[in-house]
């Protein structure tokens, strides 16, 4: 009797973005669930997106207390996909580069310390968009931090072996997929993301 083929555990971490958030049939749309339908049965994909939340310890909704991050460990993930920042820019929030990566550094490590030996992915931010005549972007977000942190994010995988996907870069042209308030995708923005994260993945298994 042949034994049952394994299946690859992958955790989303993320905010709102992640979870799907004003994405029409999020449960279909979110970048997750259209992740899952693209890898295929092999995977198993887990959503653990969770409103308003950042990676900063300092902010208002740390990513380290929420159910969200107790809920991803316990997964036991093979795959650890991070897509954090957009809320460590918003207002009071932000307090520089050097606290966001330290904090997102202890975050990294932390799935990497995890027994199931997962690989780990760090995702930049989404670009920010103004809507129409607005010179603010919505909800006190801030567009110089996140192109700080992407750099910072960039230099953090390289220094801990982890593979990075530049989302920023891959949304940046299109406002399109974020014309509902200029910070969160619909499901075309979703899948943008999905198909971002997706083609990484398979550069990944075949290097």
């Amino acid at each position: 009797m042949s034994a049952t083929p394994s299946v690859v555990r992958v955790a989303c971490v993320g905010d709102s973005i992640t979870r799907g958030t004003f994405v029409w049939r999020r449960r279909t749309n979110s970048y997750p669930a259209q992740l899952q339908a693209m890898l295929g049965d092999g995977f198993y994909v887990r959503n653990f997106g969770v409103n308003g939340h950042a990676a900063q310890r300092a902010a208002d909704r740390p990513y380290r207390e929420s159910e969200a991050f107790a809920a991803s460990t316990a997964f036991k993930p093979d795959t650890v996909l991070i897509m954090l920042g957009t809320n460590d820019s918003r207002g009071d929030n932000w307090r520089g580069v050097e606290a966001f990566i330290s904090d997102y550094r202890e975050l990294a490590l932390h799935y990497q310390s995890l027994e199931s030996g997962p690989a780990i992915w760090l995702l930049t931010p989404p670009t920010l968009f103004r809507l129409g005549r607005s010179t603010k972007v919505r909800y006190g977000m801030n567009e110089l931090a996140i192109g700080e942190m992407c750099g910072a994010i960039e230099s953090l995988a390289r220094d801990l072996g982890c593979g990075l996907i530049d989302i920023n870069a891959a949304t940046a042209n299109h406002p399109e997929a974020f014309r509902l308030d200029g910070v969160h995708p619909g499901a075309a923005g979703a899948r943008l993301i999905a198909e971002t994260v997706f083609k990484a993945l398979e550069g990944g298994r075949r290097a």
